[in-house]
């Protein structure tokens, strides 16, 4: 079936359709990942995108329903250049996923074309239609995105997931599943709560620790969410990861900027400042930290990415709030980005010894 992607700035991408064919529209994201599609499809950062995939050919290893980050698809539809129908043992080819999970995808489509494009004149909004008229080029111009991303992929209801060590409450903009398994691996006994929890009800759960997720769309969009962290962060230890670091940036009246090359890759590299130290990460946002009010503000930046020197981690100076804005749980991608969860059971482990002299002496 002939389909197009058509961009909010008329161009059109011919190609084939598959997967589901209702109408979509979203934020075209251009992914360079080599591995983890399925993760990349399953991400709650996702939400409301299109990913178009730059690699010749997607599935060569088939897909394995284990490695979802989310129970449900988040992305509003996919594009590729080609696909494999190769399936390994209990897997399905990439085709039959996608349609299993109701996206539409369309292929057949010059994604090196369209990702020069897009590294040309920034990222837009594209539908995947049955046709390229006037008519549709004006419908995807006047849509306006919805701006409550994260209130589709936050959970609705808090729930544990249980073990013996630090107590973690974790605030839901769009986790990913691996970022569990990463605690659960160092014994973290975590709870999952509602972006919009306040701080009684977070407070009221005795966390030695708070972690702001990773998630969709524009951290502007959350000014309560911003607000709760301002009142949270003079007590408790606070990681921000991807959207929940750019969260605590701006409660501590940091700006942010959007990326004219954004980043969306599983292997990009970033050097820790202190030690010169190169690892290489996953990387999902489009946002970044605008290095004037960071050199102004009493954070110090911990990493940069290598190829453009975007700040990717920051700490605060006084405060025990730590952030990353890659996604250290590796998924997809290398592993290098594990210690930032060490790093953080480490400095809520400092603060409790601090405490636990204080609480001597009074």
């Amino acid at each position: 079936m002939k389909r197009y992607l058509i961009l909010e700035d008329g161009t059109v991408f011919p190609g084939e359709g598959f997967g589901s064919s209702i109408i979509t529209t979203g934020q075209l994201v251009i992914s360079n990942n080599r591995t983890g599609i399925e993760q990349s499809v399953t991400d709650p950062d996702t939400e409301g995108q299109i990913i178009a995939f730059t690699i010749p050919s997607v599935g060569n290893s088939g897909i394995n329903r284990d490695f979802y980050e989310s129970i449900n698809s988040q992305c509003k539809g996919v594009v590729i250049g080609s696909s494999s129908l190769l399936t390994v043992d209990k897997s399905i080819s990439f085709e039959d996923w996608i349609t299993s999970l109701k996206i539409p995808g369309i292929k057949n489509v010059d994604v090196r074309a369209l990702a020069k494009h897009i590294a040309e004149h920034g990222e837009m909004k594209a539908s995947i239609m049955d046709t390229h008229d006037e008519h549709a080029i004006d419908q995807i111009k006047a849509l306006v995105l919805p701006p409550d991303l994260v209130k589709r992929v936050s959970t609705r209801q808090s729930y544990p997931n249980p073990n013996m060590g630090l107590k973690i409450v974790i605030v839901d903009l769009g986790l990913k599943y691996s970022i569990l398994r990463q605690l659960s691996y160092r014994d973290c006994n975590s709870v999952i709560v509602n972006y919009k929890s306040t701080v009684e009800e977070i407070e009221n759960l005795h966390p030695d620790g708070i972690i702001y997720s990773n998630g969709p769309g524009a951290p502007e969009d959350l000014p309560k969410t911003i607000e709760t962290i301002q009142i949270l962060q003079k007590n408790y230890p606070i990681l921000g990861i991807g959207l929940g670091n750019l969260l605590i940036a701006m409660a501590n009246d940091c700006q942010i900027e959007k990326l004219p090359q954004p980043h969306h890759e599983s292997s990009l590299a970033v050097k820790e400042v202190a030690s010169g130290k190169i690892d290489f990460v996953n990387h999902n946002h489009s946002y970044t930290l605008d290095p004037k009010y960071i050199s102004a503000s009493d954070f110090i930046v911990t990493n940069v990415c290598v190829s453009d020197g975007t700040i990717e981690g920051i700490r605060h100076e006084y405060l025990p709030i730590m952030g990353v804005l890659f996604e250290p749980e590796a998924a997809p991608g290398p592993t290098d980005g594990y210690y930032v969860f060490d790093e953080f059971i480490d400095l809520i482990e400092s603060v409790r010894q601090q405490e636990g002299v204080r609480s001597q002496w009074n």
